[in-house]
């Protein structure tokens, strides 16, 4: 299961959102025929919020979370790039849109895009280092050369 960053500055609403998800993928429960999960019913809710506002970086960044902890990661990644389209110089959508990438096998834009998050000022080494959604690039020399570049030990 993917855990993302989310930056501190995210909405409470989304934040509380955000957490409601996370608990309920960990505990699994019975679902009776059309009954929709938490996460499910969340997706669909900012989905409808985001019909409505479509450049609403708040909840862009609610619904890739959410996406890419059900394992949606291609709609994530396109909700990450569409984030970072609206936010270029946010460290923590780059820095997501590097997890997407990676997720969905392109390593050297993944690779890239983790180099801007860098660039932009992130600086959560800790969580990268035990990001299992970077786990593709781990052994490749571009990006052990990344880190290197940034004073962190691969």
């Amino acid at each position: 299961m993917a855990f993302r960053c989310v930056p501190e500055n995210l909405c409470l609403f989304a934040q509380h959102v955000l957490l409601r998800a996370i608990a309920a993928l960990a505990q699994p429960r019975p679902q009776g025929e059309g009954d929709l999960g938490l996460v499910e019913f969340q997706i669909e809710f900012f989905d409808r919020i985001l019909s409505r506002n479509p450049n609403d970086t708040a909840i862009l960044r609610a619904l890739g979370e959410l996406l890419a902890l059900k394992g949606q990661y291609a709609r994530s990644l396109e909700i990450d790039q569409r984030l970072v389209t609206l936010a270029p110089t946010d460290c923590v959508a780059r820095y997501n849109l590097a997890c997407s990438l990676a997720m969905q096998g392109s390593t050297n834009d993944a690779i890239a895009e983790l180099s801007r998050a860098f660039q932009y000022g992130y600086d959560d080494f800790g969580h990268l280092e035990m990001d299992p959604d970077l786990d593709s690039l781990r052994k490749l020399p571009a990006y052990q050369d990344l880190l290197r570049q940034y004073g962190v030990s691969g």
